[in-house]
């Protein structure tokens, strides 16, 4: 008798508590996120704690989002490139002090923009140390040991891009070392916490919201936004929401979590525009055959020559020996 009146009152209390739990956050989102435009345009909107708590918003006011078929995907098809726009992208950073140059102001009033990031002072020094280096030709960059740009650095990349959209998943590839990202919108969550671990794409999720990829990635390894930019550690996570715009152009609209680096949550926007050369592809390659970079114990970028010692020949490197063999 006393067990089953304490099961009652336990569940008695768990309700209004599970319900006040989903009123605040509820609460953070804006009235605007009623409808899909609403939520497009007002993406910057809302207060949320984390990534997960934004996403989850996003899709409660997208009611779970839409099911596509085979035949309703939105087509995404053909080649890409990155596109920049009045507003859109990272801003640049001058030399030491690392002080970011503003975003144009050439742009439409009422167009969205890119916000500029608000660092954390451990990583507003690290930028700085890094610009300093670089002003005095100390300059490295990870990419020149062969290794991905990974994400969220994928998208300041300037190489091809393909997407391909099914009902269950849409990959995204950049020609760059032929990283290619997996969304997987089959309903499934991400990947348990106890069996995750840093991914240099990252363990990404989604769902449709009509015409809108809305894409929540999380597991991702440090990495720097590009050269001369701020870094990013393994806690960042994003939102991201992804359309073909008016223009024709895939559209980025993402919100970048990261309590390491950002002081806030940072919006920015990147962007693909389709390239109309005839019949281009995108080949798988790795620069590991003709790499011939090498970092110098100053940490400078140096570039080994035919003729000098160390030097790989990419028309041979596939078949040639392992050192010190005869």
């Amino acid at each position: 008798m006393k067990k089953t009146l304490a099961l009652a009152l336990a569940a008695a209390v768990a309700i209004p508590l599970a319900a006040l739990a989903q009123g605040a956050s509820a609460q953070t989102a804006p009235a605007s996120w009623a409808t899909k435009e609403g939520r497009w345009d007002n993406w910057k909107e809302g207060s949320f704690p984390n990534s997960a708590a934004q996403y989850e918003a996003l899709k409660a006011a997208a009611k779970g989002g839409v099911k596509h078929t085979k035949l309703d995907i939105p087509d995404w098809s053909g080649i890409w490139t990155s596109a920049r726009r009045p507003g859109w992208g990272a801003p640049a950073y001058q030399n030491a002090p690392g002080t970011p140059i503003r975003q144009p102001a050439n742009y439409k009033p009422g167009d969205p923009v890119s916000e500029v990031p608000v660092l954390t002072p451990a990583y507003q020094a690290k930028l700085e140390a890094e610009l300093d280096r670089v002003s005095r030709g100390i300059e490295w960059d990870y990419l020149s040991y062969c290794l991905p740009a990974g994400f969220p650095r994928w998208y300041t990349e300037p190489f091809l891009r393909e997407f391909i959209t099914t009902p269950s998943q849409t990959w995204m590839t950049n020609e760059q070392q032929s990283e290619t990202r997996r969304i997987y919108t089959d309903g499934r969550g991400h990947t348990p916490e106890d069996e995750r671990y840093s991914l240099w794409e990252g363990d990404s999720i989604g769902f449709w919201d009509g015409d809108t990829l809305v894409i929540h990635t999380i597991s991702l390894k440090q990495g720097e936004w590009n050269r001369s930019h701020p870094e990013y550690s393994d806690q960042t996570e994003t939102v991201e929401l992804v359309r073909k715009n008016k223009e024709g152009l895939i559209e980025t609209r993402m919100t970048v979590y990261d309590p390491e680096s950002l002081q806030k949550p940072w919006h920015v926007i990147y962007g693909s525009q389709p390239v109309t050369t005839p019949d281009l592809r995108i080949n798988m390659w790795t620069c590991n055959e003709n790499n011939n970079v090498v970092k110098t114990a100053e940490g400078v970028t140096q570039f080994v020559l035919p003729g000098e010692a160390g030097y790989k020949d990419p028309k041979t490197f596939a078949n040639s020996p392992p050192p010190g063999a005869e």
